[in-house]
């Protein structure tokens, strides 16, 4: 059974990253969490890892990590850049889930050198017709439109977070433990009150997701990627109809990338880690081992 963790900042330019190591064996371990998340949803894969070198960062604007500056996913993957050089992680196995497999993969094109085997968990990379799409129809998006911006964010404690959240989709599929887990850790004191916010704060998240401008510039790295690569990719949306619960990721990543293999898990949702930890850690073991079996 894994310990609690250690926890630190760690500086990255002029803002500071949230950090968790458990330490361990082998070759480090680096697990980054999905938009409007946090490192200890990652509690459940880390028990399955007990003899493991483990970090999880927060991303900036989650959990205790800095809230400021720009909301652009280049700085995002910048953060995550500049995290593995200051840890100065070698032979690293990256994980990252929707937004972290994004940034990690990211990071391995600038950091080659520094990466073992990547684990890929959905992540927000979409096809090129998708960036090109985009490109040929900007617009602004403003941020209070879309309905993540609207998430309840008054609340009285963790408890009444998880009751109103257990019993309806998606959190109605996920492990138990998993959903307490972020409950647990995603609520920070509200100014001047007595309740409790998201330390992801819904305008945040929001301008996460529609704030995609440049990354297309994903696809100019893909051919960097030399790292070894698994891809797990949930079943898309059906009709063009998306919504948070469906795959984000572009069917032919696997094949555009050097060196990658894809598992694909139509009965799962975008929220592989919280459906089915065991298996993500068994991946993660794989990965560290160099062996690409069959799980």
């Amino acid at each position: 059974m894994k310990s609690e963790p250690n926890e630190y900042r760690v500086r990255v330019g002029e803002d500071e990253l949230s950090v968790l190591e458990w330490p361990g064996e082998g070759d480090p371990i680096l697990l980054l969490h999905a938009t409007g998340f946090h490192s200890r949803c990652w509690n459940e894969v880390v028990k399955q890892l007990p003899d493991q070198h483990v970090y999880a960062a927060d991303l900036r604007f989650h959990g205790d990590s800095h809230s400021s500056g720009e909301i652009n996913w280049h700085v995002l993957s910048e953060d995550i850049r500049l995290l593995v050089e200051q840890l100065d992680l070698e032979n690293l196995v990256g994980v990252g889930h929707s937004i972290g497999g994004h940034l990690v993969a990211r990071a391995a094109a600038a950091l080659p050198h520094r990466f073992k085997q990547l684990l890929l968990i959905d992540p927000v990379i979409m096809s090129p017709e998708y960036y090109q799409k985009m490109a040929e129809s900007p617009h602004e998006a403003n941020p209070a439109d879309h309905p993540v911006s609207r998430r309840k964010n008054k609340w009285r404690d963790a408890d009444e977070m998880y009751q109103r959240f257990c019993n309806k989709p998606p959190f109605i599929s996920w492990q138990p433990q998993v959903l307490r887990d972020y409950c647990d850790y995603a609520l920070r004191p509200r100014s001047n009150e007595e309740f409790l916010e998201l330390a992801c704060d819904p305008i945040n998240e929001a301008s996460i997701y529609v704030n995609q401008t440049g990354n297309e510039a994903v696809h100019a790295d893909l051919d960097k990627i030399i790292t070894p690569t698994t891809i797990l990719r949930a079943a898309p949306a059906k009709d063009n109809v998306r919504d948070l619960s469906t795959s984000p990721t572009w069917p032919g990543l696997a094949a555009a990338l050097p060196c990658a293999r894809e598992r694909y898990l139509p009965d799962m949702s975008h929220f592989i880690p919280m459906q089915d930890p065991d298996m993500v850690a068994q991946y993660i073991m794989q990965a560290q081992a160099n062996t690409w079996q069959t799980v």
